[in-house]
C-alpha cells in the first residue's frame, strides 16, 4: 500500500515539475518577444513611403545612408526596384524626413552637357580650378569613391596637345565591366559615334558628376539610381578613340578636376611608395 502511494505521489511530482517548467518556458518566450528591449530594437528605424519621382539615391542622401545598406535592409536586388507607395525601412533613423524627387535635366542643361561631350580636350583655363575657388573642392571632405575599372593610365588629366585633357584614360580589354565610382543617379546615357562615344553621366552629392566614355555596352538608363560598384556598362572604343579604354572624368559644379588625388591608391602606388622609403 505504501509503495502504491509513493508511486502515486512520485507521478504527481513529475507532472507538477513538468508543468512548472512549461510555464517558465512560456514566460521566457513571452518576455523575449514582448520585452521593452525587443520593442526598442524593432523600432530602431522608420518606414519611408516612396512618393512619385523619389529614387533610392534621393532617399539615401536625405537619411545619409549608403544605397547598399538600404538595399540590404529592404531585400532589394536593384536600386531602381522601387514602386510608388512602397514603404522603405530606414535603419537607425529617428523620424521620417522629406525627400525631394529626382529631377531630369532641363532641355538647356541636357544640350550643354551633350555639347561638352563632343571632345575630351577642352581649352586650357587661364587660372586653375584650385586657384579660382581657393582650395580643391574635396579638401576636408573624404569622398567615398572607387576605381571604375582597374588598369594602366594611358593618358592622365592635364595638358595634351596644347589643350586640357579633362579626365584620365584607363587601358582595358573590350567589354570589361565598368562600375559606378560612387552612389548616384543617371542623368545622361547616350550612344554616339563621335566625341566620348557611348557615354554615361552620373550625378552625385556635393556638386559632383562622373563621366564614363567610349563604352561598347551601356547598361544604365536615364533616371535610374545606381549604387557604388554597380555595373553601368562595358569598356569599348566608340567615338573618337584609338583603342579599347575607359575615359573617366570627374567634374565639380561642371568643371573638370583631376580624379587621381581623390581615387584610392592602387597596389602599384602602394608598392612605389614603399620602395621610396
Amino acid at each position: 500500500m505504501e509503495k502504491k502511494n509513493l508511486r502515486k505521489y512520485s507521478a504527481k511530482g513529475k507532472v507538477l515539475v513538468c508543468g512548472v517548467l512549461l510555464n517558465l518556458l512560456i514566460a521566457s518566450l513571452f518576455f523575449i518577444l514582448f520585452s521593452p528591449l525587443t520593442a526598442i530594437a524593432k523600432k530602431n528605424g522608420v518606414y519611408h513611403p516612396v512618393a512619385k519621382g523619389v529614387t533610392l539615391y534621393r532617399i539615401s542622401l536625405a537619411y545619409k545612408i549608403p544605397i547598399t545598406k538600404l538595399m540590404e535592409a529592404n531585400g532589394l536586388t536593384s536600386p531602381s526596384a522601387l514602386k510608388v507607395g512602397r514603404k522603405i525601412f530606414i535603419p537607425g533613423a529617428k523620424a521620417v524626413l522629406s525627400v525631394a524627387p529626382s529631377l531630369p535635366l532641363s532641355p538647356l542643361e541636357k544640350k550643354d552637357l551633350e555639347s561638352s561631350l563632343e571632345t575630351e580636350e577642352k581649352p586650357i583655363p587661364s587660372t586653375s580650378v584650385e586657384k579660382e575657388i581657393g582650395k580643391p573642392p574635396w579638401l576636408g571632405k573624404e569622398l567615398d569613391i572607387i576605381w571604375p575599372i582597374q588598369g594602366k593610365i594611358n593618358s592622365p588629366f592635364g595638358p595634351r596637345r596644347k589643350k586640357l585633357h579633362a579626365g584620365i584614360d584607363i587601358a582595358s580589354p573590350s567589354y570589361q565591366e565598368v562600375k559606378a565610382a560612387m552612389d548616384g543617379e543617371v542623368i545622361l546615357s547616350i550612344k554616339s559615334r563621335t566625341g566620348y562615344g557611348n557615354v554615361v553621366v552620373l550625378r552625385h552629392d556635393l556638386g559632383y558628376t562622373s563621366i564614363y566614355g567610349h563604352m561598347n555596352v551601356i547598361i544604365a538608363k536615364d533616371g535610374e539610381a545606381v549604387r557604388q560598384g554597380q555595373a553601368i556598362g562595358g569598356v569599348g572604343s566608340t567615338g573618337k578613340s584609338t583603342g579599347p579604354h575607359l575615359h573617366f572624368e570627374l567634374r565639380h559644379d561642371g568643371r573638370p578636376i583631376d580624379p587621381l588625388p581623390i581615387l584610392p591608391m592602387t597596389i602599384e602606388d602602394l608598392l612605389e611608395k614603399a620602395a621610396k622609403r
